[in-house]
């Protein structure tokens, strides 16, 4: 490891594993459809300020992501690439700073035993830990998944990383007040990312807590005088940005008790959790077995547990804590969804690395064969999308315009089918939605009057032929059409997701208005 001696090789390596993760982020960049969550992100984005209040205080997340996306549009455009590339962006990102907070793991765990500015060997290996790190975490598929979609997960992640990193160095130079701000200013990036965050920072402060007794009780009085005011501060700074967040959440939890799609806890769920954290996808013929993944990772936790340095402690307490926090929650509201432990998974990932690590022997084996396993994933998530037989929304509407003629009008009558369609309409069609009670969990905050359509308006544009977009549950057969009204062109078209499984496109026409119209003419 002497060879990292220098800054420089450092991070030419550093450089090529995030180009590693950004090869691994961009396939199918553009020709991969958008679906619900991705087009309602965009919605979100593009409403003025009114408007985005009112959507953001209809929606079940918060609005930092939202902003952060709007200023990135007006820099970048509007794009499939651009949309997806600021989550992509964040993804290498993520795995930049992981390399840094693995650095920093290292020193605080008990594979370093001791640190000193003079010992440069252990300066050696705490970066060829942070490399390692970053590389498992770089091809993990999980975060592969986080980083291809238009949505908070990728901003959540690295703000998480982030926190930690930050956090772990500022009790290391602890006469540094400014890492304190620093560490702030992440974690309340992460509060306003996603509700799911607070377990994150609920962990971070619940070990900083049992540090502080360990302090006091060793009686390093000096170091725990440096460190409990800024904590204190941060925290009372914390409480106070948040108090809108707070307001926030508490009305998205009553709503969300009300009527929500999260099912109950399960073990099951439990389970498809750990086996997500390494195949992540749709399609569970590709997933591998949770408990197999999970007993790994409980296994590294306990080893790693052995060295009680805070090191030790904090990386199992940002993987564990926060998955225990959400059980106890799904006992009064089922929160519990296997895509929100994005933000604690690559703490699962160090833990595994530092248990790894502290081998005997066998270590660049075992090290190998986890990389391997991670990166192998990569295949079976793809497959699991099976994009080569799904070319969902994208390919409808590319099909839709190039059949339209005269204006004709397109409409949608599902708001989970609209927005999709909304987007790749652009500026050539307007779509609009025929729905008469819009389900405000599935895009309600979303729908303006001019999005909006009538039956009347329908009828009255059957003689040019109306095209309707429907899916496998609403199929595309508008209410109480005349019986003159014929299906001239029908299609179906699938995608992985299960929102957009099937998708079926009709154009009808009205054959007696028509012709009437014709000989108008």
């Amino acid at each position: 490891m002497k060879w990292l001696a220098k800054q420089q090789n450092f991070l030419i390596v550093l450089v090529a594993i995030d180009l590693l993760a950004l090869v691994l982020r961009l396939p199918h960049l553009t020709g991969r459809s958008l679906w619900y969550d991705e087009a309602s992100s965009w919605q979100t984005a593009r409403f003025d300020l009114r408007d985005f209040i009112t959507s953001v205080r209809l929606n079940v997340h918060l609005p930092l992501y939202y902003i952060l996306l709007k200023a990135w549009m007006a820099v970048c455009g509007e794009s499939v690439a651009a949309i997806r590339g600021f989550s992509v962006t964040l993804g290498v990102l993520t795995v930049h700073v992981t390399a840094l907070f693995g650095r920093e793991l290292y020193l605080a765990s008990a594979v370093a035993k001791t640190w000193s500015p003079d010992d440069q060997s252990l300066e050696h290996n705490a970066r060829a830990f942070g490399l390692v790190t970053a590389a498992l975490l770089a091809v993990s598929a999980y975060q592969v998944y986080a980083s291809i979609e238009a949505r908070m997960y990728a901003l959540g992640t690295v703000a998480a990383v982030s926190s930690a990193w930050l956090l772990l160095r500022a009790l290391r130079r602890w006469d540094e007040r400014r890492l304190w701000w620093a560490y702030g200013a992440a974690c309340l990036v992460l509060i306003y990312s996603h509700h799911y965050a607070l377990f994150t920072i609920a962990a971070q402060f619940m070990f900083l807590g049992i540090y502080f007794v360990v302090l006091l009780i060793r009686k390093r009085r000096d170091e725990l005088k440096s460190l409990v005011l800024p904590a204190c501060a941060v925290a009372a700074v914390l409480a106070a940005v948040y108090l809108p967040g707070a307001v926030i959440l508490r009305t998205q939890v009553g709503r969300v008790r009300q009527d929500y799609w999260i099912q109950s806890l399960t073990w099951d769920t439990v389970e498809s959790t750990f086996a997500n954290f390494v195949v992540p996808g749709i399609d569970d013929e590709y997933v591998p077995n949770g408990i197999w993944v999970a007993s790994l990772v409980l296994t590294s936790a306990t080893f790693v547990l052995l060295g009680e340095r805070r090191g030790d402690v904090f990386v199992v307490a940002s993987a564990g804590l926060p998955m225990v926090f959400a059980a106890l929650a799904s006992l009064l509201t089922p929160i519990w969804v296997p895509r929100y432990f994005r933000f604690v998974q690559p703490f699962v990932v160090a833990t595994v690395a530092l248990a790894a690590w502290r081998l005997p022997r066998g270590r660049a084996l075992v090290l190998g064969v986890v990389f391997a396993t991670l990166l192998g994933a990569n295949y079976f998530f793809w497959r699991s999308l099976d994009l080569g037989n799904g070319g969902g929304m994208r390919q409808a509407m590319n099909q839709i315009l190039a059949k339209r003629r005269n204006d004709e009008m397109i409409v949608s009558l599902d708001l989970v089918q609209y927005f999709p369609a909304k987007y790749y309409a652009g500026r050539t069609a307007k779509v609009r939605l025929l729905d008469p009670r819009p389900n405000p969990f599935w895009g309600g905050h979303l729908v303006r009057p001019a999005d909006q359509t009538t039956r009347d308006e329908i009828v009255k544009e059957l003689a040019r032929g109306v095209w309707i977009i429907g899916d496998h549950d609403t199929p595309a057969v508008p209410p109480r059409l005349p019986s003159s009204a014929v299906i001239t062109d029908s299609w179906e078209f699938h995608f992985y997701h299960p929102l957009h499984h099937t998708i079926t496109v009709r154009r009808y026409e009205d054959q007696h208005a028509a012709s009437s119209r014709a000989e108008q003419r």
